[in-house]
């Protein structure tokens, strides 16, 4: 009986060991598997650097004359000898045209009738006239330095006394009226720098600065205007000219600047990271904090120092930890 419990013991062994191999097969299997931390990535990256760093606001704009002047009539008569064209210069005290005195083309005329009529007399009464013309009529006189912007009368026009003839602007005075957006403008202040490109001289950027932001909206509400005078020779001086404007609204000469290929947003937390490729091989997600950004680079104000590799392909399949193989750009 002893003999015959022993034996089935052995049979119960060895049935419960044949089960156990059998399902051992599929831990096999799964050992033969590739471990997720065997997989490497192979990535692209750039090291962080030490740069200047600006953020430009374009807008748009025109130029303005700040001092205008009108070229008046001294006196009422025929405008004689007025030659200025639109664009021309004209240098203050210039004497630009004159004006012949009604009285004194009266006398003239009169003086033409006494020559047919008293041929004697004429003599004495053609000096006298010649004493009350001044030598061709009442000089016009440019008050200012400036550049003609439109011309008002023409040549043998009869005008009266204190007649605008024509409309001088001060070329040291036009500035620029650049309209802000009311979501930029409290980015805006006085003393910022700026430069201005205008297509009346293409390829040329002149410097300027903010001198005034207005205290008034514009009548649509959406933008106010912001006075930007030029700071150098090299300058615009028509009036009414189109212009763009950028101005520095921040700047720094020595800031860390990462490409804007490695930033990643985490909307979640409302914050951004980066991923360092570390000295251990593997990808190390880290929190940073931001700064200036344009178009091509971001600052960065914590979180990485200069020389840390960040990596700038892979996006969202990179993961903290990832093994990596890392290109320079």
């Amino acid at each position: 009986m002893k003999r015959r419990l022993i034996g089935a013991a052995i049979v119960l062994m060895l049935s419960v060991n044949g089960c156990r191999g059998s399902g051992g097969s599929g831990a096999d299997d799964a050992s033969d598997e590739p471990a997720a931390d065997a997989v490497t990535m192979t990535v692209t990256a750039v090291p962080v650097a030490v740069s200047p760093m600006r953020r430009e606001l374009h807008l748009l704009g025109t130029t303005v004359a700040k001092r205008q002047v009108q070229l008046r009539a001294p006196s009422a008569g025929r405008v004689l000898g007025f030659e200025l064209q639109n664009g021309d210069r004209v240098r203050r005290g210039q004497v630009v045209a004159h004006l012949l005195n009604r009285e004194v083309e009266a006398a003239a005329n009169g003086l033409a009738v006494a020559q047919r009529l008293d041929p004697g007399e004429a003599p004495a009464l053609a000096q006298s006239v010649r004493r009350y013309s001044s030598g061709g009529g009442v000089a016009v006189v440019a008050p200012e330095d400036g550049i003609v912007s439109q011309r008002l009368v023409s040549n043998g026009q009869m005008v009266s006394d204190m007649d605008p003839l024509a409309e001088l602007i001060d070329p040291s005075s036009v500035y620029v009226e650049a309209a802000v957006p009311i979501a930029d403008l409290g980015m805006i202040r006085p003393e910022m720098d700026a430069t201005i490109t205008s297509p009346l001289i293409p390829g040329a950027a002149m410097p300027a600065r903010v001198a005034a932001l207005s205290p008034s909206l514009s009548p649509n509400g959406a933008t106010a205007p912001a006075r930007i005078e030029f700071t150098s020779s090299s300058r615009i001086t028509q009036a009414g000219a189109p212009v763009e404007a950028s101005i520095t609204v921040a700047f720094t000469s020595d800031a860390l600047v990462i490409p804007v290929a490695a930033l990643f947003e985490d909307a979640a937390r409302n914050s951004y990271y980066v991923f360092v490729a570390g000295a251990d091989g593997r990808a190390h997600r880290t929190p940073i904090s931001t700064g200036i950004r344009n178009s091509n680079e971001v600052q960065v104000t914590s979180g990485v120092k200069d020389g840390d590799l960040v990596i700038t392909s892979g996006g969202y399949a990179l993961a903290d930890g990832l093994k990596v193989t890392v290109v320079h750009q």
